[in-house]
């Protein structure tokens, strides 16, 4: 009984942690760029001055840092998910993993000063694979066996 509540216990965290990531992630992909006259680095200085905001500062960062955080961003969804749910497959979470990243691409269309890009869909596919490289090779739960 005791392993069981521990097992029921850890899912429940790990349920937590997937809603926060994916909220977080949510903001991050959805909230609205402000289409600006100018590239130029010191009107978007200037913007940042005056739209002190979290989002902001991370949206209109270095393109390198952007990039990096894009390849990365859905790695944790498959690492988090086989801990909430032991018993699916590896397959169906990266399937769920892609539809999301292709979802986040399509919905971008749709929302101010953001872009839909093949190369974002590439990357965060890439991202899904190996959160499942990580869930497959590393000792993280039974998908390891």
């Amino acid at each position: 009984m005791e392993k069981r509540y521990r097992t029921l216990r850890k899912r429940e965290i790990f349920a937590f942690i997937l809603v926060l990531y994916l909220a977080s992630l949510l903001l991050f992909t959805f909230f609205p760029r402000p289409i600006l006259e100018s590239g130029d680095p010191t009107a978007i200085a200037e913007f940042l001055k005056s739209h002190a905001n979290f989002f902001y500062s991370i949206i209109y960062a270095d393109a390198q840092w952007v990039a990096l955080g894009n390849f990365f961003m859905l790695t944790p969804l498959p690492i988090i998910a086989s801990r909430i749910f032991p018993h699916v497959r590896l397959r169906f979470i990266a399937l769920i993993g892609i539809a999301l990243a292709a979802l986040i691409e399509i919905c971008q269309l749709f929302i101010p000063g953001r872009v839909t890009d093949l190369v974002d869909l590439a990357s965060n596919t890439v991202s899904v694979l190996i959160g499942i490289a990580a869930v497959r090779f590393l000792p993280l739960n039974d998908h390891s066996k």
